[in-house]
């Protein structure tokens, strides 16, 4: 029993040893915690509000009240009312028709205002209810840019801004400052979460792809964070660069090869333009003739946060061919979808239909899947082939190396799979047919991505 009074009283000593911002010491009368905050009411002193998490609370601010705060009620609907014991002095008089006890504190009917106190909530004579006051959130600016995707602002500790909070940012105005219209009208570009913080700045991290400038106006919020791993925001006014290798070796044969992919292209707001080179490929072995694949169009798609569809045209090889027709190159024309964000979870296919010897025909197909595992890291599932003159399967992983998603961002690819290449043999009437070419065999790849 002794240990046990022992402990609690060591536990309540952290109390007695802080002091708000009037210089006022706290003895604690009632507590109430409301999910990491914790407020404690200080007789005289108000109520203090503590940021719970770490070892020992954390003094955040307090609150004054016309009276001693003695205790807190909570509603049904969850709104917090506090306690006021309250001293007054009334006029006392006396006389001598006066024959009945009189009651002071005996009111007429509160009217229905939004301070009203609780139903069914016992009062004793002194006392008072009033709702818990919260100060105003203060404003801050983004002082600047660390590293891409982490911001300062001009809040901290002072401010009662702590590690975990949320900061939502809004664009720098110029006109109406402080009016209600500019209030409700204002923007928010996105809402990030408190990092690291110091007396008079902080440092907030901003999901991928999410762009703030230094000026803009920060304040604390009780929002959820805009930072999204299924389905970042779009990124556009910038140029794409991809390359992949992905080299083999043949199976069955001195030999290998190597597939190759490409692509650039530029984002408009919501138009995409791109020239792409995939595949890009050819094998060699020993004692066999070599084969070369190769697909290369210009596309245009509408391009949104969710859904990209585009068409394209160019040209490819058509290795799969008839009897009696020999292999060679056509016109191809591309279709282009994706569903999904470009940096989030999307699924995306581009197939391609070849004009060949005046008939039109199956060019190939490729198919893409990007799974998001944590910020800055996808799952890749990869597939495709067809009459260009080869198949392959794939899973790699897609990493940020810089940047946050924005213009100057590098990106590197890994893969590893399997992948054939073929060519039909060459037939006439008048000599026989030379023997189809197929080569395949296990491979690796590796390329990187370039936004500028």
């Amino acid at each position: 029993m002794r240990a046990a009074r022992a402990e609690a009283s060591s536990s309540s000593d952290w109390v007695l040893l802080q002091v708000n911002e009037s210089g006022q010491h706290c003895a604690p009368l009632a507590e109430q915690r409301q999910s990491d905050r914790l407020f404690l009411a200080c007789g005289s002193a108000g109520v203090w509000e503590f940021a719970l998490g770490a070892v020992t609370p954390r003094f955040v601010r307090s609150y004054a009240f016309a009276g001693g705060v003695v205790g807190f009620v909570t509603e049904s609907d969850g709104r917090l009312w506090v306690k006021l014991q309250v001293l007054e002095a009334r006029p006392f008089s006396t006389g001598r028709a006066q024959t009945a006890a009189v009651f002071p504190d005996v009111a007429p009917t509160a009217p229905p205002f939004s301070d009203t106190p609780p139903l069914n909530v016992p009062t004793v004579a002194g006392a008072t209810l009033a709702p818990v006051a919260s100060a105003p959130s203060p404003l801050g600016r983004v002082v600047r840019t660390t590293v891409p995707g982490e911001l300062v602002i001009s809040l901290g500790t002072s401010n009662g801004v702590v590690r975990g909070d949320h900061i939502e940012f809004a664009p720098e105005t110029t006109s109406d400052g402080g009016s209600e219209d500019a209030e409700l009208s204002r923007e928010v570009i996105a809402v990030g979460v408190v990092t690291n913080v110091i007396a008079k700045s902080a440092r907030v991290r901003v999901g991928l792809n999410e762009s703030v400038a230094a000026g803009a106006i920060a304040a604390p919020t009780r929002a959820p964070t805009t930072s999204s791993l299924s389905a970042p925001p779009r990124v556009s006014g910038l140029w794409e660069l991809e390359l992949l290798a992905r080299p083999f070796a043949v199976l069955d044969e001195l030999g290998g090869g190597a597939l190759l992919s490409g692509s650039v292209g530029y984002r408009f707001t919501d138009l995409h333009l791109q020239a792409v080179v995939d595949p890009l490929g050819f094998a060699a072995v020993q004692s066999k003739r070599s084969v070369a694949v190769a697909s290369a169009a210009l596309i245009a798609s509408y391009d949104s946060q969710y859904f990209e569809m585009g068409l394209g045209l160019g040209a490819q090889t058509v290795n799969e061919t008839g009897f009696l027709l020999q292999p060679g190159t056509g016109i191809a024309a591309v279709q282009l979808i994706r569903l999904g964000a470009r940096d989030g979870l999307n699924l995306s296919a581009r197939t391609s239909v070849a004009l060949f010897h005046s008939q039109f025909q199956f060019g190939g197909m490729v198919v893409s899947g990007q799974i998001p595992v944590t910020r800055g890291y996808w799952l890749l599932l990869n597939g495709g082939g067809g009459n260009v003159g080869y198949g392959y399967g794939e899973f790699g992983l897609r990493v940020l190396l810089a940047g946050n998603g924005l213009a100057g961002s590098k990106y590197l690819t890994v893969t590893a799979g399997g992948v054939g290449v073929f060519r039909s043999g060459d037939c006439d009437e008048f000599s026989s047919c030379t023997e189809r070419s197929s080569y395949g065999g296990p491979m690796a790849g590796v390329g990187g991505e370039w936004r500028f």
